[in-house]
């Protein structure tokens, strides 16, 4: 090879490269500025005052349900109602597991002793929280993931019925359908958002895996998936427990900042607001369940305080119960029909790119021995 071919070589060997890298930043940039400006937005507002911290509080949770649901509805386009189940599976075990020992000797006598004797860190118990979640994940999964469509969806509403049913009937175990009292309540506005920001990350990374880019083609076209060799009951499996792991942890982290819960708190009333969510932003866009997530829970607070008689600013209204829902469900109503892919179209938000200026490459000059010849 000449030294000026391999100069050149060396030169495209660069430019591809720079260019791979710039692409990457240009691809992780968005993900990167949108974390630093929720984390930036909820710590200003937590320290604002106590209403303002449990409204974050209460926002960056719904934002880890709804985005442990976008892994698996979003990417596989197959609508589930029973996520909710693997929260309250996940809530019931970080709570046992962390009420001192004497305290459950007192609330559950009849506990099986290695979990009456169980005594772990929040960090601990949320880790467990959401491998006690992928493990039912994988559990319901299996016979599951072959359905596609409203039998779908009718399947994983009866597995969330199961586990309501025996979480409310399971006294030794849960305490029944009264309240399980005595949770560490160890939840912070700082904590929830690093699972927030750990939790939008790996749906991110997800959406962009191998697996994840199958598991959207089968989405689009689950015959032309099929035809591809894609193999779409594993890869929707593989989306399912991941997804049951991110929101056992919400249902963990959800329980230790209310302290005491029972059954009910983890069914239909949960299940209806974390869905609207996803739906009014986008259910096919990780953007749209951030979106939506952030737009519902403001509704939901404001009008919440509005029941409440607290009133919003100088806005002071007595409204009745149940206007929030009512109210949320006209929302959702009019999202599907004016908007069916959601605020954001189902589209990934970018950051603006700045214009190219195109390059104007001037005539060059003849040299001085061709215009002595001319």
């Amino acid at each position: 090879m000449l030294p000026t071919e391999g100069a050149t070589a060396v030169r495209a060997g660069a430019a591809t490269e720079g260019g791979i890298l710039r692409r990457s930043a240009a691809t992780v940039a968005p993900l990167a500025v949108g974390l630093a400006a929720l984390a930036a937005g909820s710590v200003a507002l937590a320290a604002v005052s106590s209403g303002f911290n449990n409204f974050v509080l209460t926002t960056l949770i719904n934002l880890t349900i709804v985005v442990g649901l976008y892994v698996f509805i979003g990417t596989s386009g197959v609508l589930s109602f029973g996520h909710i189940s693997f929260m309250a599976i996940g809530a019931y075990t970080a709570a046992l597991t962390t009420i001192p020992t004497g305290q459950k000797q007192f609330i559950l006598p009849n506990l099986p002793r290695f979990i009456a004797h169980a005594e772990l860190t929040t960090t601990e118990s949320l880790l467990l929280a959401g491998v006690a979640a992928a493990l039912a994940a994988v559990v319901v999964g299996v016979p599951l993931m072959r359905l596609n469509g409203i039998a779908a969806a009718i399947a994983t509403l009866a597995a969330l019925v199961i586990v309501n049913v025996v979480a409310s009937q399971w006294a030794s175990l849960t305490g029944g359908a009264t309240a399980l009292v005595g949770v560490p309540v160890t939840t912070t506005a700082h904590s929830v958002l690093l699972w927030a920001c750990a939790a939008v990350a790996v749906a991110w990374a997800f959406q962009r895996s191998r697996v994840g880019l199958r598991l959207r083609a089968s989405r689009e076209d689950l015959i032309a998936a099929r035809g591809a060799g894609i193999g779409i009951v594993g890869e929707r499996l593989f989306a399912f427990v991941l997804s049951g792991f991110i929101v056992g942890v919400a249902g963990a982290i959800y329980g230790h900042y209310l302290g005491a819960f029972s059954p009910d708190q983890f069914y239909f009333h949960l299940t209806f607001f974390t869905l609207a969510m996803l739906v009014v932003g986008g259910i096919s866009s990780l953007s749209g369940a951030v979106v939506g997530t952030l737009a519902i829970s403001t509704v939901q607070e404001i009008l919440g305080r509005l029941e409440n008689g607290e009133g919003v600013g100088p806005i002071h209204l007595n409204l009745r119960d149940g206007v929030t829902d009512a109210v949320l469900a006209i929302i959702v109503l009019v999202i599907m029909i004016v908007r069916p892919a959601g605020i954001t179209g189902g589209r990934e938000l970018s950051l603006p790119r700045p214009r190219r200026v195109p390059r104007v490459i001037a005539p060059s000059r003849p040299a001085a021995s061709e215009r002595e010849d001319a």
